[in-house]
């Protein structure tokens, strides 16, 4: 694998989970970092310092709610001045939603999970395009909730499909019209252990957690670094001829027994 020591790469949430596992993967390979999160600062600043002592590269990281109008705009002009307009590398990791039946949802429950998960995307990548001059790669999260029907999980795993269909169609259109060698593909890691997860799920999360762990052929879940690895993976050139593709890496959830 070509080194890729002093690349910068932006990951959104990924000051927890599968963000800050990426994080970590990416800065033992030397990789600089812009971190953001929407407001939970002890945990970004025990991130940050873990990231710069045990690894030392640079890392920053910046409090916006992408949510909102006008944030994607203020994190990438931070970006851009923290890494001097040069960006190799940008994670699509950030979502929220109400976890709501779909009849109790409310406008403004839908305009939250849809400026997060698409609008942010597609204003950050306007963005991320123009500070990649010399190419780069795009990672897109997306969630199981677009391959099984879960419960409240109706409004997101329509958000998070929307993702998956615009990265195929950012990758197409990037590469053709805009002629610069930046490849976009995303992820689908099907169920893990997060602090979101077990807050949502709460008493029922290991009961959830085993019955999908049955559901699976090697009867385990996985680590978030299994995850963050593919994650790395589709950003390096190793991965130079897969575009626009979302790639299920959920222990074979997606093919389990009727039921799950």
């Amino acid at each position: 694998m070509k080194s890729i020591k002093g690349h910068k790469a932006l990951i959104t949430g990924g000051t927890k989970g599968l963000g800050f596992a990426t994080a970590k993967v990416l800065a033992e390979k030397g990789v600089d970092l812009f971190l953001a999160y929407r407001k939970d600062e002890t945990s970004a600043k025990t991130a940050q310092a873990l990231i710069q002592k045990e690894y030392g590269v640079s890392c920053a990281t910046f409090a916006c709610d992408l949510a909102l109008e006008g944030q994607t705009d203020v994190l990438f002009a931070e970006v851009k001045k923290v890494f001097n307009g040069k960006l190799d590398y940008y994670i699509h990791n950030a979502a929220a939603t109400a976890f709501k039946d779909l009849l109790e949802l409310e406008a403004h429950h839908v305009d939250k999970t849809f400026n997060l998960t698409i609008k942010s995307f597609i204003l950050g990548v306007k963005h991320a395009v123009k500070m990649m001059e010399n190419g780069g790669a795009i990672v897109t999260v997306s969630g199981m909730d677009t391959l099984k029907a879960v419960p409240k999980h109706g409004l997101l795993g329509a958000a998070k499909a929307a993702l998956e269909t615009l990265t195929a169609y950012y990758a197409h259109e990037i590469g053709m019209n805009a002629g610069k060698n930046i490849r976009i593909n995303g992820v689908n890691p099907g169920f893990l252990r997060t602090d979101s997860t077990q807050k949502l799920l709460g008493p029922y999360f290991e009961t959830v957690n085993k019955a999908l762990v049955n559901a699976v052929p090697f009867k385990r879940e996985p680590t978030l670094e299994e995850i963050a690895n593919v994650i790395c993976f589709l950003l390096s050139e190793d991965a130079s001829w897969m575009v626009g593709q979302t790639v299920k890496i959920d222990g074979g959830l997606d093919f389990s027994p009727m039921g799950f």
